[in-house]
């Protein structure tokens, strides 16, 4: 809360003279304003450093969002499906008649010297012809593809079908890049708490330089376990040189997916939650992949396209209808005559049914037809694989999450016996009741399970990133 100035409530007391009373009352009015305006002023400016202290924090979803508006790799896929799609409206167009419209303006200058009399025998003119001639024409012709074998019909529902695939690729590829960003999240903030780590160790190791000073001051030990200690700080430094390094190139890494640059500057938000995954059965996870993976529902989409490309491929052993009608005007001209006349007097009317039947073609039709059927098969060969490869990812993502966890459980025991280690020997050093290798021997045994520990931890969100990207969606995390 704003408190007013003493100097300025003693200054106030003061009694001012008769001609400058209004005047005074007018300047502390002033006054109070002022600092009012102060303080307000004050308090946006620290609301606006803690938003912008709150926006350099990226989380999990903020990162997914990121994925989706600036990850180059998906773009690209959406590009591909857009583009995909486009081919459905050419295969709409088929059905539609074309409609060509033309106009020819020509004028032809010519002369003629000899000529071919009735016997055969060029004679030669004495005086040259020359002559000008000149016509003017116009067309409007539609053509209409009454029936291709139902050629057209297929290619309308494999191209529709390919449109889907590309949409379920782009889809498949927003999982996986999904799931291989959360892996890199968690491999970042693993990288993060392994350098926090890192530095209190080399807290501690400097403590114990100073333990190890004073109790050598005091006889209590030889200067070896000094030494000892300071060897130990260097080598802590050296371990947070390469955790730091370690971190900074994991958080690149995961500003390479999410399509940020990396001059932005942003802290990683840590919302692990290990929990028990006994409630997931592996039949229900494989079910449910099944039913929710786009990469898979893409072969379907593939297969259907396939199917439909080879009906289309046999459509063409199949006779053709063609309608074909036209409106034309045109017009010999004299040689005095302007070239550009547009309204010719002659026209023309003119409507045509074409029947027409490609007996032989060499081996085209056997090519297409073949060729369509080998797709077939190749697509539904490749879901089978797909499928095998899917269930087979998602059991094992399932053992490794299940064992992460466990090894989470072992590793939360196993701290807490280190860390009792690392208070007795301690206190034993300080009396003199211990060696320093000792102390030292249980502060590595420490730091082993912390890491472990960390690790554990991170392990199990990897393993379920890996999991969901396999099943294609998101599972419910229960504490």
């Amino acid at each position: 809360m704003w408190k007013a100035d003493p100097r300025m409530s003693r200054a106030g007391s003061i009694r001012p003279l008769q001609g400058e009373r209004h005047s005074s009352r007018i300047w502390g009015s002033k006054r109070r304003v002022q600092a009012w305006v102060c303080v307000v002023a004050t308090l946006l400016a620290v609301a606006e450093v803690r938003a912008q202290q709150i926006d350099t924090v990226l989380s999990l979803s903020e990162a997914r969002t990121l994925l989706r508006q600036g990850s180059p790799e998906y773009r690209a896929a959406r590009a591909s499906a857009d583009a995909a799609g486009e081919g459905v409206w050419s295969a709409w167009g088929s059905w539609i008649p074309s409609a060509t419209l033309s106009m020819n303006l020509s004028r032809n200058e010519f002369t003629t010297r000899t000529f071919l009399d009735p016997t055969g025998v060029a004679q030669e003119l004495p005086d040259p012809i020359t002559d000008v001639a000149k016509s003017s024409s116009q067309a409007l012709i539609f053509n209409w593809s009454l029936f291709a074998g139902g050629t057209r019909f297929f290619d309308v529902g494999a191209s529709r079908a390919r449109a889907r695939a590309a949409d379920l690729a782009a889809e498949a590829t927003l999982v996986r890049l999904e799931s291989q960003a959360e892996v890199q999240y968690w491999e970042a903030l693993r990288q993060q708490e392994q350098a926090r780590l890192a530095k209190d160790l080399l807290a501690a190791r400097r403590r114990d330089v100073e333990i190890a000073e004073a109790r050598f001051r005091i006889a209590a030990v030889a200067q070896t376990d000094v030494l000892q200690a300071e060897v130990q700080v260097g080598q802590n430094e050296v371990a947070v040189l390469q955790a730091e390094q370690q971190a900074e190139a994991a958080r690149r890494e995961l500003s390479a997916t999410l399509g940020m640059e990396e001059s932005v500057d942003y802290q990683l938000s840590d919302s692990a939650t290990v929990f028990d995954p006994s409630g997931l059965t592996i039949s229900e996870l494989v079910v449910m992949a099944r039913g929710s993976n786009p990469a898979l529902a893409r072969f379907d989409a593939e297969i259907e396209a396939a199917d439909k490309s080879l009906w289309s491929a046999r459509g063409t052993w199949l006779p053709r209808i063609d309608l074909s009608y036209s409106l034309s005007r045109s017009e010999q001209l004299p040689g005095d005559q302007s070239l550009f006349e547009f309204a010719p007097r002659n026209t023309g009317n003119n409507f045509g049914i074409r029947l027409s039947w490609p007996l032989l073609n060499g081996f085209e039709k056997k090519w297409r037809t073949g060729e369509a059927s080998a797709r077939l098969q190749e697509a539904r060969h490749n879901k089978v694989n797909q499928l095998l490869q899917n269930e087979k990812d998602v059991r094992n993502q399932y053992d490794a999450l299940v064992s992460a966890y466990q090894a989470y459980q072992i590793r939360s025991r196993l701290i807490e016996l280190a860390r009792e280690s690392v208070r007795l020997a301690t206190e034993r050093y300080r009396i003199g009741a211990t060696s320093y290798l000792e102390l030292q021997r249980a502060t590595d045994q420490l730091t082993d399970a912390e890491r472990g520990l960390i690790d554990a931890r991170y392990n199990f969100m990897q393993a379920l990133a890996r999991l969901e990207g396999a099943i294609g969606r998101r599972l419910a995390r229960t504490p």
